[in-house]
């Protein structure tokens, strides 16, 4: 058996992929459930490329016209070469951390647990005292700067523990199946003349997200641990269970 998510994950799990999904979403809800506070204590994060230019999706190009009118013209667009790389790390309370990778910069584990240390321990003191006091867990996916021995022994100095992800598992991540699909698309079409001008508008939108009932993000994200014990570890998209199909059927 194996599970297929054309647009999310655009590839098959293994059954043994599958099964490890089930163990670390199981073992995420038996924390929730036991853990006082637990949801509040998760900083969750990960990168995205931020273009200069990012096309509309063909939802935002759609138009009304009349059924006996020919259908409008499209023309081929892509994404600007102009790129900065956003690291981004929230909380039920809002963002704590948006950093922006120096162009050329090389994203290893030194350089992560940097950022760890640094960045995010100052950004949470000056958010909230409260913030270094209690206990740190922080949810990112198995990307390997965010799993080099270096990074995790400075997750452990500003007393932090990684929460477990599953591999492949963007339907289980807040940046994958909110954050930056909800930021993206309040930035297709517009065009930055410079990397200044990308963060200065993609801070304003994060913004306006971080005013929204965060709360609700990450009682979504155990809900979908939930849904993925339930369905024996399968993926789904928009909430919508995906597989699981038959291998032969798949492509």
């Amino acid at each position: 058996m194996c599970c297929v998510c054309a647009r999310l994950v655009p590839r098959n799990l293994t059954e043994e992929q599958m099964q490890r999904q089930i163990r670390v979403c199981m073992n995420t809800v038996q924390m929730s459930e036991m853990i006082p506070n637990f949801l509040t204590s998760i900083v969750t994060c990960d990168e995205s490329w931020i273009h200069h230019y990012d096309p509309l999706s063909k939802q935002q190009l759609g138009v009304w016209k009349p059924s006996n009118s020919p259908p409008p013209k499209k023309f081929r667009s892509s994404l600007s070469e102009g790129k900065v790389m956003l690291l981004l790390l929230f909380d039920v309370h809002g963002m704590i951390l948006q950093h922006w990778d120096p162009r050329g910069q090389t994203v290893n584990g030194d350089y992560y647990a940097n950022v760890l240390k640094t960045h995010l321990h100052g950004a949470m003191g000056k958010k909230s005292t409260d913030l270094l006091k209690k206990q740190l867990f922080l949810l990112q996916d198995n990307a390997h700067p965010h799993i080099a021995a270096v990074a995790l022994a400075a997750l452990a100095e500003i007393d932090g523990t990684a929460l477990k992800h599953p591999p492949y598992s963007p339907d289980l991540a807040p940046c994958d199946f909110w954050a930056f699909p909800t930021l993206k698309r309040q930035l297709h079409g517009k065009r930055f003349s410079s990397d200044d001008e990308v963060r200065n508008t993609t801070g304003t939108v994060l913004k306006g997200m971080s005013q929204n009932n965060l709360f609700h993000m990450f009682e979504l994200f155990i809900k979908r641990c939930k849904k993925c014990v339930q369905f024996e570890g399968c993926y789904f998209e928009k909430e919508k269970i995906v597989g699981p199909v038959e291998s032969s059927d798949s492509e």
